[in-house]
């Protein structure tokens, strides 16, 4: 196989989960928004970084037994956003472990989705 058409599939891959990804965030909003109010940018922010760490490690072809960097690179990414929220409501701020079991918390729901390719940190 050529190496374009390699990087084609890796593009037309990506490209679906980062759309699957993007559509789980979008119908969710609503439903999370009721039953934890002003949350859903938080929720939006952690699903984007779990997809795009997934789509990376498809694009590097690491999909499988990368859970701990996947992880790693989300927890750097939200961690701020974590903490912003709970400034904003007056919340105790989480820590490293309270965040990593929220992030893991939604990796495990997008993972009960049918059709939705993220795998769980623990699971990798």
């Amino acid at each position: 196989m050529a190496v374009t058409s390699i990087l084609s599939s890796i593009g037309k891959a990506l490209g679906k989960i980062f759309k699957v990804g993007t559509q789980v965030a979008t119908a969710a909003e609503p439903f999370v928004d009721v039953l934890y109010p002003g949350i859903s940018p938080l929720f939006t922010a952690v699903v984007s970084e779990v997809v795009k760490a997934e789509g990376m490690s498809i694009a590097a072809g690491a999909q499988n037994g990368t859970g701990p960097q996947k992880l790693a690179s989300v927890l750097a990414a939200v961690e701020g956003e974590f903490q912003n929220f709970a400034k904003t409501n007056n919340l105790p701020t989480p820590d490293s472990a309270q965040v990593t079991a929220a992030v893991n918390g939604l990796v495990t729901f997008l993972n009960a989705l049918p059709g939705v390719p993220v795998a769980a940190a623990e699971n990798l």
